[in-house]
């Protein structure tokens, strides 16, 4: 019993921990569209770089891949395409909302969404963005298919941060499942012990 309750210490403060650690969010689709946009909260220290990369898992590609460029500009979040944000990196002078920011090693591909860079001498403030969090990518996923994100912050050369996320995030009955079966396999280690 008590190695029971010491499995379920441990995993409710794992989940605690990732909780309060997260600054990536990845917003669901509003409807069956399959599009998921990514989003970074100032939940960590200074940071005035960031670093992404998402990539489909177990073989599956991107759909609708876009450079993030629509008829009237750069394409806001939510909208059925696969892109980078390219308000990030645009010059303001074009486009009010832009950030300006120096970009590198951007990929905008079926198979990776990925992009380093920031702004050249400022610290990155998401407190600023509407509902305080910054839009980084939509990803358009094929019905079944998930992906995982990677994001690493850094202040000058030093890492302040890093975060895996895998979406789309499973379902509460697949949660509960599996949490039945991490029961059953203590049950079953308890029993031949």
């Amino acid at each position: 019993m008590t190695k029971t309750f010491s499995l379920a210490a441990l995993l409710a403060v794992l989940v605690c921990s990732a909780a309060n650690a997260a600054i990536l969010t990845v917003e669901p689709p509003i409807s069956a569209s399959g599009v998921y946009s990514l989003y970074l909260n100032g939940e960590a220290t200074t940071f005035n770089g960031v670093a992404l990369s998402v990539k489909p898992d177990g073989g599956a590609a991107f759909q609708n891949v876009n450079s993030g460029n629509g008829p009237a500009g750069p394409r806001g979040a939510g909208e059925a395409f696969t892109y980078r944000n390219r308000l990030l990196d645009a010059d303001p002078l074009d486009f009010p909302e832009s950030k300006g920011w120096t970009l590198l090693g951007i990929q905008n591909t079926a198979q990776e969404i990925a992009f380093s860079g920031g702004p050249l001498g400022m610290t990155i403030n998401t407190a600023t963005e509407p509902g305080g969090r910054l839009f980084l990518a939509n990803i358009m996923l094929p019905a079944g298919a998930a992906a995982t994100a990677n994001v690493t912050l850094v202040n000058g050369t030093e890492t302040v941060h890093t975060q895996s996320v895998t979406f789309p995030i499973p379902e509460p009955a697949t949660l509960a499942l599996a949490g039945m079966g991490l029961v059953g396999l203590v049950a079953v280690s308890r029993r031949k012990a």
